[in-house]
């Protein structure tokens, strides 16, 4: 009997341990945010969808999220990258306190000229958005100018699709090489599925921003397909042309 009793606490215990979700025990200060986006036709609306967080740039700040987000949820008509006539308002919030909300102004990176279908939107994953008003206190990122070093380890924060609150999560990784703009990393502790997490940061051990989450890439020489988070490096170079070209 006592036997059964104690067999049948380490199976409660397993289980629950087996049902808690795998994250990093790294923590940051709050740095994610999440989606809400309201079309001009209503029944496209995106009340929380996928990551973004805030960017600090030569002592301006900035809303930051990916740009295949665009691919998977916009009207039929919009094939570019503009959101005239589209979309009535893009804003950002901590999933774990709505009131925090980042209102969006203008598109930065618009680009009518480029398809939204175009595989090149992977290229340069990310929307980088001016901010209208902000009731955040979301820490806005800094981008590392250093370079990266193999082996070191980055990690992912914000939420996945299933989450509807709580605070933001980590997810560890390892860096293992960078191919064009694409950051290759080998997972450590990550969910079981990535889906939401498209746009939230990759920062390494100081919280310095060096990617945005998007998709995979296959690695040409090992032939495995990695986790490849979007470089932030193009970004950090239109942020600052950016500046020259406002002077």
């Amino acid at each position: 009997m006592k036997f059964k009793f104690f067999f049948a606490i380490a199976t409660l215990w397993t289980a629950g341990c087996f049902g808690q979700e795998i994250s990093s025990n790294k923590v940051f200060k709050e740095i994610a945010l999440v989606n809400g986006i309201e079309f001009t036709n209503p029944k496209y609306d995106q009340p929380k969808f996928s990551c973004g967080f805030l960017l600090k740039y030569n002592n301006e700040t900035f809303a930051v999220t990916a740009k295949h987000l665009l691919k998977i949820i916009k009207p039929e008509g919009m094939t570019t990258l503009s959101l005239e006539s589209y979309i009535k308002n893009w804003a950002l919030y901590p999933l774990n306190n709505k009131s925090e909300i980042v209102i969006c102004d203008k598109l930065l990176n618009e680009d009518k000229s480029e398809k939204l279908e175009a595989k090149s939107t992977y290229d340069n994953d990310w929307l980088v958005f001016s901010i209208k008003e902000s009731s955040s206190n979301i820490i806005p990122l800094e981008i590392r100018k250093t370079p990266l070093t193999q082996g070191e380890k980055l990690y992912v924060v914000g939420w996945t699709r299933t989450m509807e609150n709580g605070p933001q999560r980590v997810y560890e990784f390892e860096y293992y090489k960078t191919i064009a703009n694409r950051i290759l990393l080998k997972d450590i502790l990550v969910p079981e599925k990535f889906g939401g997490l498209s746009g939230a940061p990759l920062v390494d051990e100081n919280g310095l921003l060096v990617g945005i989450v998007s998709n995979g890439t296959v690695d040409p020489d090992s032939n495995k397909k990695f986790f490849s988070p979007c470089s932030v490096t193009n970004l950090a170079a239109f942020l600052e042309n950016r500046r020259y070209v406002k002077q």
